[in-house]
């Protein structure tokens, strides 16, 4: 589809020369990493080009928001973990060309089918390439061998791909600094709206919890990273958690499932911060989710005889395994307590506090 356009036309160079020295002159190897330059010119994909530039993907600025409201300070004010964000984080960046011609830099690379431009990415070799070891492991299905029974999610075994759900429009959207401010993120309710007052657990619990609280099988957690190393303080685990929701300005519910991302007070140590994150606790380690592994059928839509959600919600024990976030979940890992604490469901019988 761009045979027309020529090598040079967007990789620079010296079009027929005969020699390969001369030829290579000033050659671009990834001219997307100026995507209104090369994709946006001529107005062949302007519109796109310009929102590109302001992505999360092409930016990452998610991730540096994230980094620097525990450094209490701009990356530019640690030079020592701007350098290892740049070497280590800032290889996840992904250009137009990573997405609709090879695989991304940060996977190693390579073509997918020759030089062929894809109008629609691949999801095994692009997206799940970089999304894999949470969202691809949970959306396929890949959690068998640790929890019998546990299935793909309803949407991959329909249609097997991402966009399904997710539309060119957000991927190329301009994105903040924050992933779920995204206008064009979807929602289980822009499909399934129809089914708010369906059941008596629909109607009386629609605007208080997420899908996901009912509908999600187990997910990935992890604790402690250090990039420089590539190490976990100890093995990521499958595990299920309700608490109150962190992001109520994005998301209107009351409860959520929240993950457990691996962050430590000397993540950074191994690029040079000499201390621990100094504003370590002003930001939680259990963080919204929405688990991409849904199931009409889960551990609390499944009831016995005789039983209602209360024997697998209501009646959860305060315990680690309990499907609630509790104060014992907090005193079990090595997290500092006050920025997770507005999250933690009370230990009296959450009865009290989620009714209809």
């Amino acid at each position: 589809m761009h045979f027309d356009i020529g090598c040079t036309g967007c990789h620079g160079g010296t079009d027929l020369a005969k020699d390969k020295v001369a030829a290579h002159v000033d050659l671009v190897r990834d001219p997307t990493e100026e995507p209104e330059a090369a994709c946006g010119t001529a107005g062949c994909h302007a519109r796109v080009a310009e929102q590109a530039v302001e992505s999360i993907h092409f930016l990452l600025t998610g991730e540096r928001t994230v980094i620097e409201e525990r450094l209490d300070g701009s990356l530019a004010d640690h030079p020592e973990v701007e350098a290892g964000w740049r070497t280590s984080c800032d290889k996840c960046h992904a250009t137009c060309g990573q997405c609709h011609v090879s695989r991304p830099n940060s996977v190693a690379g390579g073509f997918i089918d020759g030089h062929r431009f894809v109008k629609t990415p691949d999801m095994l070799n692009q997206c799940t390439a970089c999304h894999g070891s949470r969202v691809g492991e949970e959306y396929r299905g890949r959690h068998n061998d640790e929890i019998p029974g546990y299935r793909g999610d309803v949407h991959y075994l329909a249609a097997e791909r991402c966009e399904f759900c997710h539309s060119a429009d957000e991927m190329h959207a301009g994105q903040g600094e924050h992933r779920l401010a995204v206008e064009e993120a979807p929602r289980c309710e822009d499909c399934h709206e129809d089914v708010a007052v369906a059941n008596g657990y629909h109607a009386a619990h629609w605007t208080q919890l997420s899908c996901q609280v009912c509908h999600s099988q187990d997910y990935k957690n992890c604790q402690g990273c250090h990039p420089d190393s590539g190490g976990l303080d100890e093995p990521s685990w499958l595990s299920f958690k309700i608490g109150r929701n962190p992001e109520p300005e994005y998301r209107p519910y009351d409860y959520v499932t929240l993950r457990h991302i691996p962050i430590a007070p000397d993540t950074y140590a191994g690029w040079g911060l000499d201390e621990d994150l100094p504003a370590f606790d002003v930001a939680p380690t259990w963080k919204y989710t929405a688990p991409h592994n849904i199931r009409r059928w889960t551990d609390r839509t499944i009831n016995g005889p005789l039983e209602s959600c209360a024997k697998a919600c209501h009646e959860s024990p305060a315990t680690r395994d309990g499907v609630f976030l509790r104060q014992i979940d907090l005193n079990t890992l090595p997290d500092l307590a006050g920025a997770n604490q507005a999250f933690v469901v009370p230990d009296s019988s959450p009865m009290e506090w989620l009714s209809p």
